[in-house]
């Protein structure tokens, strides 16, 4: 069994490769892997044939109970083999329905679903069928999604019904695990502490329900499947006939051993079922898009099995069962029959299908043997089947006569849907020849026919049906069960007369069809699920934005000022009435440089709050940094010391780089507000010094802490507490942080590569500034006096020859600081800050505005730093059997620990993330920061420069040649990319450019011909 899963895991991963080989051919091969797991399944399914119920189980997550357990029963094998035939057939019908081509998330979303269906249904986890359960519902979104423009919005909304089922489900996986204390399901399924607590039991099995009603298309929530039309064909036939609303129903017999006799439970499935089973066919022959029709007879057909799974009796499981695979056979075919007459016709329009009965006989046949299924006409399966649910329905009890009824009626649609489906495509129509259809593929029907066609034989063998049937039963039913016997003459029952009843109706309704059909057509609503859906949307919108009133994200003012505010106002009320119950100070809390500093500090601050200058507010703002840097030193701590001023240094650097978007000056601001900002920043600074006084000042060391003081050098064989703490003790959480320090700088580019160039970097004219007057009066133009004030070049030359000596001594100095991370002041993420320090002054060494190396760096350092941690995460997990355990050896007598590995995994995700945020937030040209020039290009001049769109499109494609006009990610095309830029030699300590007035290149400029092309 354990195999089975493994195999198509192992298709998973070998499905792209195959689409690259074969293209859509690709379907050949997977269907005869399909069939060859099927016939690796088959020697489990016969030991369930035997009564035996196969179990494996590999242990994943033992602290939590969570083991990869798989367990095969008479549903398991079911809905295994449905799963892996439908499969087979639906690929062999794609390769002649899909177009030329690769096809590769076609093929590869269809495997991963099957991968998590046959998952889903042996699993024996509670929490492991959660997964899988959320895993088909994320291969159908895809699956729906890839579609383009008409599948993107169904897709949404399928996967906004199907996740209402997946937290319910979540909900009620919980209170299983806490009701019955196993994640085992069987033992779950089976524990006394329903019947202890039928509360429990009740609200278990109406979340269970509902799980199951979202994803087999029932009542309220039916409106999915036939919007969910918008995926091709195949995925219709596989998905939505077989698998995806299979599943539904499966959930529902998997949980019925807790739930059969639970009245909620009874309630709410046949009474949804019923109510489905109607609209369903009701809505069907509202329909004139073929497809369509058979979406909402899918959503009826449903209805009638999750009734009968709620009546809960044998009967009805093994009624329940039949129609299942029943409903799979002809259901499958008949959407594939759809895809062959849309071919053939070139339209699914009932009103536009021509007259496919005479050029195409043998589709007419299908289509026909089909259609008599699902109506239930003798001798095909459907038949049997449909009259096995109007048994269980009538044996139910009760108000089963008035079940019976219901399901009649909602039959004698189900009859006028089929026929409407035969007569539209193939009858009705206007007459064509077989020239004038469009092309359909022989493989297409073939496959079509196939899961139909078996129909017929299978109702002359009906005793094969009783092992599986019976097996089915026992699994879903506590206790021992009754064979089952399935029979196709029983004699004159109710249900034989109501067949014959639905019969003679629906001869009557195809003589009547065209006023029949009319009556249907317009006995129609007003709105479908989309619209109700949408509307949900739009009151959702609604009240977002009313509750958005408080946390405008333009203006974070307000709930600052709220939540400040508020913590400013517990604290004031709250200290005096438990202060009596307080322990004393700690001692030593207070020297004469914390008093200075907290001076400094309250300057720097209402500096902050006061000035009308930007740059004197970040001047400011660096000086607390300083400060509270100065102030952690105070305290002993040299490795937090190195990290703040570093951080606070590429930190000031950074919101320098964003200052050239925004206005010089805050001059809106009156004093008033500024002078009520400063009085609320130090009410807030005090509460939150009173705070830090009551908890943390009263309290001894941490026990903790004294764990790491006294342990951690013994563990780790490091001596820098902070560093082992941050690679090897919580070497988790620095890896999530980690992940979203990337995900921050893959967040800038993905966002700025959603908007256009032209609104990124409007002109500066377009900010409102005041009116300014020179305060200082400088030489002619043409004197150095005059380039150092009006240009930028002379005063960057200094700094460009300082950085050939500094840069190599900061290199070393991060490489020395990264090395001795794990004994003294260091590691991965200072050493960062440190190389960082390079890329600014790279930056900064530049007088017009260029990128920092190759365009793609940024992404790939943080990729890769991301990738080497992970990495580092999975050897401890194989090596040492714990995600993330360091491992140690000794070199040469040096010790080595795998924790620097991913210490390097830090450094080089911390590096792109500045050297991205350099490159993206430092665009700037305006007329108050012009950047670039004017150069002539193929006879026209152009401005030479970058801004933001183009920098970020490099980020992702390389060198272009100006900004993309794209939104939603389109590659560039090849006359977009150029190659990337020449050097030449740079300032040196003997040239003469400041006297001279030249101005030389700057790193990453390419040099130019005299005309201006560069060379």
């Amino acid at each position: 069994m354990i195999l089975t899963i493994i195999a198509l895991a192992a298709l998973v991963v070998l499905t792209p490769l195959l689409t690259r080989l074969m293209g859509r051919a690709t379907g050949w091969p997977l269907a005869a892997a399909y069939l060859a797991v099927a016939a690796l399944f088959t020697p489990t399914a016969a030991e369930v044939m035997a009564g035996s119920t196969p179990e494996e189980t590999v242990s994943w997550v033992p602290s939590l109970g969570v083991d990869l357990a798989l367990r095969a029963d008479g549903i398991g094998v079911i809905f295994t083999y449905i799963a892996l035939v439908i499969g087979a057939v639906v690929f062999v019908y794609s390769t002649g329905y899909l177009p030329k081509g690769r096809n590769t998330s076609f093929y590869w979303l269809m495997v991963i679903f099957t991968f998590s269906m046959v998952a889903l249904v042996l699993s024996n986890n509670l929490i492991v069928l959660f997964i899988c359960w959320e895993l088909t519902s994320l291969a159908s979104f895809f699956l729906i999604a890839r579609s383009g423009s008409p599948g993107q919005a169904p897709s949404l909304r399928t996967l906004f019904i199907t996740f209402i089922g997946g937290l319910t489900l979540l909900v009620a996986v919980g209170l299983t695990i806490a009701v019955t204390g196993t994640t085992n399901l069987n033992e779950a399924l089976l524990s006394g502490a329903w019947a202890a607590q039928p509360a429990a039991a009740t609200l278990v099995a109406v979340l269970v329900a509902i799980a199951g009603m979202t994803k087999s298309a029932q009542f309220p929530f039916h409106s999915w499947l036939p919007d969910a039309m918008a995926a091709a064909t195949p995925v219709s036939a596989y998905l939505h006939a077989a698998a995806v609303v299979k599943a539904g129903v499966f959930l529902m017999l998997r949980f019925s051993p807790a739930f059969h006799a639970t009245p909620a439970w009874n309630i709410l499935l046949i009474t949804s079922g019923l109510i489905t089973a109607c609209i369903g066919g009701w809505f069907a022959l509202n329909q004139h898009d073929v497809k369509k029709l058979m979406a909402y007879s899918t959503v009826s057909q449903l209805g009638l099995i999750t009734a009968v799974i709620g009546v809960g009796t044998e009967a009805a499981i093994a009624a329940a069962a039949l129609h299942i695979i029943a409903h799979a056979l002809f259901k499958s075919g008949l959407f594939m029959m759809v895809g062959v007459v849309d071919h053939l016709a070139g339209t699914r329009e009932l009103t536009r299908i021509p007259r496919l009965m005479g050029p195409a006989p043998t589709a007419f046949v299908v289509m026909i043997l089909g259609c008599a299924s699902m109506a239930g006409i003798p001798p095909l399966l459907g038949f049997v089947s449909k009259e096995s649910l109007f048994t269980a329905l009538v044996e139910s009890g009760g108000a089963g006569w008035m079940l019976f009824v219901i399901a009649v009626a909602a039959s004698v649609l189900t009859f006028a849907y089929c026929a409407k489906t035969v007569w539209g495509a193939f009858i009705d129509g206007k007459p064509v020849t077989k020239s004038e259809l469009e092309h359909s593929s022989p493989i297409m029907l073939a496959a079509a026919a196939l899961p139909i066609v078996a129909s017929l034989p299978l109702s002359l063998v009906l005793y094969l049906f009783d092992t599986p049937l019976t097996a089915v039963v026992a699994a879903a039913l506590p206790g021992e069960v009754e064979p089952v016997h399935v029979k196709f003459w029983h004699g004159f029952t109710p249900e034989l007369i109501a067949s014959g009843l639905i019969i003679a109706i629906g001869i009557v309704i195809i003589i009547n069809r065209s006023r029949v059909f009319v009556f249907f057509h317009r006995a129609r609503l007003s709105f479908d699920g989309a619209d109700v859906i949408a509307g949900i949307a739009d009151g959702l919108q609604r009240l977002g934005r009313g509750l958005g009133i408080v946390v405008r994200p333009m203006n974070s003012t307000p709930y600052l000022a709220t939540t400040l505010g508020g913590l400013a106002l517990i604290t004031f009320l709250s200290v005096p009435a438990v202060y009596p119950s307080l322990p004393p100070l700690q001692e030593n809390l207070w020297r004469p440089v914390d008093i200075i500093l907290l001076v400094l500090i309250t300057v720097a601050v209402l500096v902050v709050c006061t000035s009308h200058s930007r740059l004197t507010t970040v001047v400011a703002l660096s000086a607390i940094g300083i400060l509270a840097t100065v102030q952690i030193l105070a305290l002993g701590a040299p490795d937090v010391t190195l990290t703040q001023l570093l951080v606070e240094a590429m930190t000031i650097i950074v919101i320098m780089l964003v200052l050239q978007k925004l206005p010089r000056s805050f001059w809106r601001y009156s004093k008033r507000l500024q002078s009520s900002r400063a009085i609320f920043a130090i009410l807030v600074g005090i509460a939150v010094t009173v705070l830090t006084l009551m908890l943390n000042g009263r309290r001894e060391r941490s026990d903790l802490g004294l764990y790491y003081i006294e342990q951690a050098p013994e563990i780790s064989g490091g001596h820098n507490i902070v560093n082992t703490i941050l690679v090897e003790f919580r070497a988790l959480d620095t890896l999530g942080e980690l992940t979203v320090l990337g995900m921050a700088g893959i967040a800038i580019v993905a966002v700025m590569s959603t908007v256009k160039d032209r609104y990124i970097d409007p002109p500066a004219e377009n900010i409102p500034e005041p009116p300014r007057r020179a305060w200082v009066t400088v030489r002619p133009k043409g004197t150095s006096a005059y380039r150092g004030v009006h240009e930028a070049w002379p005063n960057v030359i200094p700094l460009q020859l300082t950085i050939k000596v500094l840069g190599p001594l900061l290199i070393i100095a991060s490489l020395m600081i990264f090395w001795r991370g794990h004994n003294e002041p260091g590691g991965g993420f200072i050493a960062a800050l440190v190389g960082s320090a390079v890329i600014g002054l790279l930056y900064m060494s530049t007088a017009k505005d260029r990128a920092i190396g190759p365009p793609r760096a940024p992404l790939y350092l943080i990729g890769l730093g991301i990738g080497i941690a992970v990495v580092t995460g999975l050897l401890g997990l194989i090596f040492a059997g714990s995600f993330l355990e360091p491992l140690h050896t000794y070199i040469l007598g040096q010790r080595f620990t795998t924790s620097m590995l991913f210490d390097v995994g830090v450094y080089l995700a911390v590096l792109g993330l500045i050297l991205l945020s350099f490159n993206i937030l430092g665009v700037s040209d305006s007329a108050a920061t012009p950047a670039g020039d004017d150069v002539l290009t193929d006879g026209i001049i152009r401005r030479d420069v970058e801004l933001t769109r183009e920098r970020a499109d490099e980020l992702l494609y390389g060198e272009l040649r100006g900004p993309l006009e794209s939104i939603r990610g389109e590659r560039p095309g090849r006359g977009e990319k150029i190659a990337g830029r020449g050097s030449e030699e740079k300032a040196k300590a003997s040239t003469t450019h400041i006297l001279d007035g030249d101005a030389p290149l700057d790193r990453g400029e390419a040099p130019t011909t005299k005309e201006g092309d560069p060379r």
